[in-house]
């Protein structure tokens, strides 16, 4: 069978699954999802493989070789095939755009749901499928050239579009409530409605008519400052240190909430703006060295030295 036969496959038994509303089957659900989007972009690295190349772009392994011609050609060796993070850097070489940013999610979703589920996430799932969705009906159109509703089947072309815009509406409804409280910015009000909650990994946090906010999945209640902190610190709180990157999210010095956003200036649970240049040197003060009281660290060091000095 071919890897495109087993990626529609795979879709195919992702949707049954979850229309089978049982937890084990759910979990399978999003397996079978990911799987078949992977093997997706399997299939088109085979089709950009040069003929006797052993399918040499889809292969974690990959040795030069001499052609009867004698001229140098690229082969691919072994049965492991390429993950995530190479098909990534391959399409990127090849010009193959895809939504990177969803597919993390998306794999996001699925680690949180295999490790973490509860009998309550069913729509965690859904909004896994409904991501999913998006990106299958866009590689296959664009670098498959076919039509995704014939590719898939009418009936699982429906589903996939029943239950992406079952999410879709549910989503509307919590944004639109989300935004009857008042919020610092709108980077605040994004963050969290990008928020997976922390016990389903539902994305659908609502407001009650009592003005609590909720998870609308597993009715995990949330104080709005906490809400604001930990989705902060979901969309921004990784950075590569290891490789030289700077912050873009830090503990408010006023607060004491991991809530000041760098690139914003501003935290954005209580509204501190710190000093970007220190009140003394002129000098641009640090990201690790931002304080409330508009000195750098080495301005700050002087001064307390030269007061103990005094003492």
């Amino acid at each position: 069978m071919s890897i495109l036969n087993n990626a529609i496959n795979s879709i195919i038994v992702g949707v049954e699954d979850f229309n089978m509303g049982e937890e084990k089957r759910l979990i399978s659900s999003t397996r079978n999802i990911f799987a078949g989007i992977l093997l997706l972009f399997k299939h088109k690295l085979v089709e950009l493989s040069p003929s006797n190349s052993d399918e040499v772009l889809i292969k974690q392994r990959i040795i030069p070789s001499m052609s009867s011609d004698n001229e140098l050609i690229w082969i691919g060796n072994g049965k492991k095939t390429v993950d995530v993070f190479q098909i990534e850097e391959r399409f990127k070489s090849l010009n193959i755009e895809v939504d990177w940013e969803r597919l993390k999610k998306i794999n996001k979703y699925r680690n949180n749901i295999e490790h973490y589920y509860s009998t309550e996430s069913a729509d965690a799932v859904r909004t896994l499928i409904s991501n999913s969705f998006l990106v299958i009906r866009d590689f296959i159109s664009s670098h498959l050239d076919e039509d995704p509703k014939e590719l898939l089947g009418e009936d699982v072309w429906n589903e996939l579009v029943k239950i992406n815009e079952v999410y879709e509406a549910e989503k509307k409804d919590c944004i639109d409530k989300l935004e009857t409280l008042e919020w610092i910015d709108d980077v605040a009000f994004n963050s969290v409605s990008e928020y997976r909650c922390e016990n389903c990994h539902s994305d659908l946090i609502t407001v009650d008519e009592e003005q609590d906010i909720r998870c609308k999945s597993c009715n995990e209640e949330y104080d709005q400052d906490y809400l604001i902190e930990k989705s902060l610190i979901q969309k921004y709180g990784y950075y590569d240190y290891r490789g030289g990157e700077e912050p873009s999210l830090i503990e408010c010095p006023s607060c004491q909430k991991e809530s000041y956003l760098v690139f914003e200036n501003k935290c954005l649970i209580c509204g501190e703006v710190l000093a970007t240049e220190c009140n003394i040197c002129g000098m641009d003060i640090p990201i690790s060295e931002m304080n409330d009281s508009g000195s750098c660290g080495y301005c700050l060091y002087k001064h307390d030295k030269y007061r103990n000095e005094d003492n």
